[in-house]
């Protein structure tokens, strides 16, 4: 488990751009006002929930998490999914939870093959269990839900696997400037100079102080790997027009990682049917552990409800009578 006590050799005292943080932040523990489930225990490792035995099962659900991130990130949004009757699987991506260093030998591509294959795993389970597609009837509806870098992975795997809806939790399409300009000098070559950059919260940007504390992520930015985001935001660019599955996103308004406007950006771009985009004010960028989680729950529960009876509605109206 990467415990980040002690950073990999090569680390560099040079730090990414910070965006400031809006005034009304002051960077409190915003936490102590708010009521909100608690957090499970820390762990870096992949999960599998299955529904509570009498359960019927309503579909499954793949949550994938962010860059430099572990599945702890969607663990809260798989709990509130597998108690409303889906099977969830959230797999822990090439390079994460173990070394930095391979997240600087990895490329893009082979994170969209590891939830490729773990959409394929869970497919494969879920025949097994007779639990595969059956047009919104019990057991069929899939859902991905990806948080960050995740995100942008969900909407790729929806072109070329049957999503019925996207779950995207402050989606990584863009950058602040300031940032993406220093990316860009990485992408030139300082990344061999400066192969890891100090992350500025070792937990990373999130508000809810026991999340901020217990976040088994790295505390540490690969810096080849974050070129590779970069390459990866640029092909989902070119291709959110191709997207049709349903899709709700959830930006945090004090997020200081990714520009909220990415997620104004998808909406705006996909062909999906059913498009719902919500703004959360107290939430920072690790959007399914910070202080609005439970409304984070909420919102895309009811979103999938309303996905699942659009599914079910064509069935019915088709169904013959009976005699």
């Amino acid at each position: 488990m990467p415990d980040g006590s002690a950073p990999p050799p090569g680390v560099s005292r040079w730090r990414m751009p910070r965006r400031r943080r809006p005034a009304h932040d002051k960077r409190r523990r915003v936490c102590h006002d708010v009521v909100v489930t608690p957090l499970p225990p820390a762990d870096h490792r992949a999960f599998r929930l299955d529904v509570a035995a009498g359960t019927a099962v309503r579909g499954a659900a793949l949550c994938v998490h962010g860059y430099t991130g572990t599945p702890y990130e969607v663990r809260p949004l798989a709990d509130a999914l597998a108690a409303r009757g889906f099977v969830v699987d959230a797999p822990l991506l090439t390079g994460h939870g173990s070394d930095p260093a391979v997240c600087n030998r990895t490329p893009w591509s082979r994170w969209l093959d590891d939830i490729v294959a773990a959409y394929d795993a869970q497919s494969t389970r879920l025949a097994g269990r007779g639990a595969g597609r059956s047009n919104g009837a019990a057991g069929g509806l899939r859902v991905v839900v990806g948080s960050s870098m995740g995100g942008l992975l969900a909407l790729h795997l929806s072109l070329v696997r049957s999503v019925d809806a996207l779950v995207l939790l402050a989606p990584a399409l863009r950058f602040f400037p300031p940032v993406d300009l220093a990316v860009a000098t990485l992408a030139a070559g300082l990344w061999r100079a400066r192969p890891f950059l100090p992350k500025e919260s070792p937990g990373g940007d999130v508000g809810d102080a026991d999340a901020q504390r217990n976040n088994p992520t790295y505390k540490v930015l690969p810096a080849r790997g974050v070129v590779e985001l970069r390459r990866l935001q640029a092909a989902t660019a070119t291709l959110l027009g191709q997207v049709r599955a349903p899709v709700c996103l959830l930006h945090g308004d004090r997020d200081a990682t990714i520009d909220p406007r990415s997620s104004t950006a998808i909406a705006a771009a996909v062909a999906s049917p059913l498009v719902e985009h919500h703004r959360l004010a107290r939430t920072r960028h690790l959007v399914g552990l910070d202080v609005e989680r439970d409304r984070v729950a909420q919102l895309a529960l009811r979103f999938v409800d309303d996905v699942a009876g659009r599914v079910a509605a064509p069935a019915s109206a088709t169904r013959p009578e009976a005699a």
